[in-house]
């Protein structure tokens, strides 16, 4: 690059993002589930969490007690009600303003923004998606080893 100029670097925009609900499960052995979602609203999050109970039926679980920070999706009306609807969900609040006590944090988005997000230009947007349920993909099957 020679002086004085600069490098143009394409990104998707500020208008183009996409939000990933990842459930993380213990004992770690069973991984972690995750939905893409273009918005984070509440209508996702209940797609989400649809996802989860199908994967505790296909499992027997009895009980999913669901560890949830204070994002304004998790706790609107709509989804208080999809929880009482369906009593094999429990959920517990974290503190706000704690990260470091949700595992996710630290376990699988700490890892994911530094291998799709750091250092990385993509031109569009489905190409970060297609980055990131790859490398989610592959890191649910180390995530227990």
């Amino acid at each position: 690059m020679k002086r004085g100029h600069q490098r143009r670097v394409v990104t998707p925009g500020y208008n183009q993002r996409r939000n990933t609900f990842i459930t993380l499960f213990w004992p770690k052995r069973n991984g972690f589930i995750f939905n893409t979602y273009a918005k984070r609203r509440s209508r996702e999050f209940k797609l989400h969490l649809s996802n989860l109970l199908r994967y505790a039926r296909r499992h027997r679980a009895k009980r999913v007690v669901l560890f949830v920070d204070h994002a304004p999706c998790h706790k609107t009306k709509n989804v208080k009600r999809f929880i009482r609807a369906h009593p094999i969900l429990r959920v517990k609040r974290l503190p706000k303003r704690a990260p470091n006590l949700n595992p996710v944090e630290r376990l699988v988005n700490k890892p994911f923004k530094s291998a799709v997000c750091t250092n990385s230009s993509y031109s569009r947007i489905d190409d970060v998606i297609k980055a990131g349920r790859r490398f989610l993909t592959k890191y649910k099957q180390t995530l227990g080893t």
